[in-house]
């Protein structure tokens, strides 16, 4: 009896050691969230202003249509930066916290792609901002210009669509990464991702056109850098899998030597 009453005060205090880990973890993100927001909020306007001047420079005029709409702007803009800013934290810290219950292949398999992740996502959100905004905005005031319109844009909506398209680059420039950690559990192969990769393509082209504005060119800049990546995805499969089954062998020939 006394045998199972220690062994639940040790599972409840375990469940409770675990408990008060999630909330500190998550105080701590929590603080760095609210401390990174109001510093970004105090120098956004150059930033948002830097975004601004890519649409001036292709002639966009500039209005904002309720008299909070700017300040509003300015806060959204400044959230999304500061969770931006503070991703690398969380991500550590849930790598923090669930790390001791993973398998050594689950370690190897995802602590290099925390890493790539956040490389991947920032050269996705560079690769949208140097590359494909400027053309798609070029090609968007191109097309709608006309001697009876004028290009007046609410601020709210242009940086909407500013910080919209460089998300979603980023997001979708975590492909490669999904598939090195699939790879790497052994749930996907470079044989399985050339087999469904006609599927997988009219797949990617339905979703830019979900994500993006209803406009090909917007589309097509989204969905050819996604087949790139998808291509470049099928490349680190085989190179995972190829490892994967290198150190499976000799884990078997270290077991092989041990029975003898």
């Amino acid at each position: 009896m006394s045998n199972k009453v220690s062994h639940n005060e040790e599972g409840n205090m375990s469940l409770v050691g675990h408990l008060r880990e999630v909330r500190n973890r998550i105080a701590l993100v929590f603080v760095a969230l609210i401390v990174v927001f109001f510093a970004c909020f105090a120098c956004i306007k150059p930033l948002a202003n830097k975004l601004l001047e890519m649409g001036k420079n292709c002639g966009f005029q500039y209005v904002y249509l309720a008299p909070s709409e700017l300040l509003t702007s300015y806060f959204k803009l400044s959230m999304i930066l500061a969770a931006v800013i503070v991703a690398p934290l969380l991500l550590y810290e849930i790598w923090g916290f669930v790390a001791p219950a993973l398998t050594r292949r689950e370690k190897r398999a995802i602590r290099p792609a925390l890493i790539g992740g956040l490389f991947f996502f920032f050269l996705g959100a560079a690769f949208s901002y140097f590359i494909a905004l400027p053309f798609m905005i070029q090609f968007l005031i191109n097309y709608s210009a006309s001697e009876f319109i004028q290009s007046a844009i609410s601020v709210a909506s242009y940086l909407d669509f500013m910080v919209g398209m460089l998300l979603t680059f980023g997001l979708v420039f975590e492909l490669p990464m999904l598939a090195f950690v699939l790879s790497s559990l052994g749930v996907l192969t470079p044989q399985l991702l050339r087999k469904i990769r006609p599927y997988a393509i009219v797949l990617i082209f339905v979703l830019a056109a979900i994500i993006t504005p209803p406009d090909v060119v917007s589309q097509f800049m989204i969905a050819v850098p996604m087949i790139g990546l998808y291509e470049l995805s099928i490349g680190i499969s085989m190179v995972v899998v190829k490892h994967r089954k290198q150190h499976e062998d000799e884990e078997d020939d270290e077991d092989e030597e041990d029975d003898e």
